[in-house]
């Protein structure tokens, strides 16, 4: 054992004298800079010293397959930011994929990097166009290209889904002109906020057009507007997925992002493209006016026709009137001589008639009176016997006759029987009354 420690500390190496020796390998094969494309994951830009330390990868089918650390000094990264941005319009920024000139640079404290000294603008516009053509041809190769274009509008597109972002300028302008016209025109808008540029725009932007999809019977059509930018920050147009979405969105989707050049892929595939938000909404104005004026045109047609129909119409309701005025005296005059003549035998009819009635009525009155008058004397014999018998029946005159009526607790008794020792019996008699206690 302790001579494996002997040979152990005749063989090692500290970490300095490693390090060191791989940056004395690094230094002597990397003697120059080199131009190496990569993808900025992120910038890490730090304002106060003016320094950025990269993080740049590659990537293939999605995946990262080689990542390294990188430096800008303040002063390199000061004139490339320049550069960049007077050919693109642009800022550096993550997620673009860039041509930088590096050299390798390896310490022992900080490890392996690459030291940034330029950039090649052109180089991310390159870029950026081939994956354009490549979204572009695969959208027409599935028939998705024209899709959202040949919808068929609402005849009116009142009711829009705006995708933007609220404190842009280009939004802001838009609300204006649409709800400012001088037409009074009234539009009902909802805004779904969303990332117009940067890495996580694209999946901002789809997720806005699925909760849009949703309640799409709400809207008319989807707005997706910006303010201006240069070609770098419209990219995110240019992506197969979102240019997908678009296309296949099922109303109409009206782009309006605020350039005058490059074409997006995006705006290429919606129903209707237009260089800025302002002229979107002087775009739905105008359709709105069109047809206005079109129902103006309609509404003034149909009042000239109406006034001509009511016109002809009451020229023949005259005639009519004049034909139908002589007609009627004509026929008044005809049927009064009628009625007069009917009335006239009418009258000798009913008086006829009256007179046979009144002779028949004088017959029955005569015939009713003397059967009414026997039955009288006949009913008058029957009520009076009836009345003596019931007389006679009265308790006043049975009690006269030597009975009495015996009752308990109210009820007349009839039956001994349900009688018991002790009760209390009331009698009564022709003149007064005994009460008596049953004793057997």
């Amino acid at each position: 054992m302790d001579l494996e420690i002997k040979n152990i500390d005749n063989k090692y190496h500290s970490l300095l004298e490693l390090t060191q020796s791989v940056e004395s390998v690094i230094n002597k094969t990397y003697t120059k800079s080199y131009w190496v494309k990569a993808e900025i994951a992120k910038l890490n830009f730090y304002p106060k010293s003016g320094h950025c330390y990269p993080d740049l990868v590659e990537k293939q089918n999605g995946k990262v397959v080689a990542q390294m650390r990188a430096i800008i000094w303040a002063g390199s990264f000061k004139d490339m930011s320049l550069k960049f941005t007077n050919v693109t319009n642009e800022k550096i920024g993550d997620g673009m994929t860039v041509l930088l000139r590096c050299s390798v640079k390896f310490s022992p404290i900080y490890g392996l990097s690459v030291q940034i000294h330029d950039i090649e603008p052109s180089f991310t516009l390159g870029e950026l166009a081939k994956e354009k053509q490549k979204s572009i041809a695969r959208l027409k190769d599935e028939g998705k290209f024209y899709k959202n274009k040949q919808l068929l509008p609402p005849l009116l597109i009142q009711r829009l889904a705006i995708i933007s972002v609220e404190t842009s300028k280009g939004y802001q302008d838009f609300i204006k002109v649409i709800d400012n016209n001088e037409w009074g025109y009234k539009f009902f808008h909802m805004l779904f906020p969303a990332l117009l540029q940067g890495d996580g725009a694209v999946k901002s932007i789809t997720s806005q057009l699925t909760s849009i999809n949703k309640i799409i019977h709400h809207f008319d059509a989807v707005l997706i507007i910006r303010g201006g930018g240069g070609d770098i920050g419209l990219s995110i147009f240019d992506n197969y997925n979102l240019a997908s979405s678009v296309a296949d969105f099922p109303i109409p989707v009206i782009t309006g992002i605020g350039h005058s050049t490059n074409f997006t892929v995006s705006e290429q595939v919606s129903f209707v493209n237009k260089i800025t938000p302002t002229e979107v909404g002087y775009y739905l104005i105008h359709k709105f006016h069109k047809l206005s004026v079109r129902i103006q045109d309609v509404e003034n047609i149909l009042l000239e026709k109406s006034n001509g129909i009511l016109s002809h119409n009451r020229e023949i309701l005259k005639q009519l009137s004049t034909k139908l005025k002589a007609t009627t005296e004509r026929l008044v005059y005809q049927n009064n001589l009628i009625l007069k003549d009917i009335n006239y035998k009418f009258i000798n009819a009913i008086q006829k008639s009256i007179n046979k009635q009144n002779h028949l009525l004088n017959n029955i009155l005569l015939l009713i009176t003397n059967q009414t008058n026997k039955l009288f004397i006949e009913n008058n014999h029957t009520v009076m016997t009836l009345t003596e018998k019931i007389r006679l029946l009265h308790p006043e005159n049975i009690l006269k006759r030597g009975y009495s009526i015996t009752v308990y607790e109210g009820k007349v008794v009839k039956d001994a029987k349900f009688l018991n020792d002790g009760d209390i019996l009331e009698t009564t008699f022709t003149k007064g009354k005994t009460i008596s206690i049953v004793n057997k």
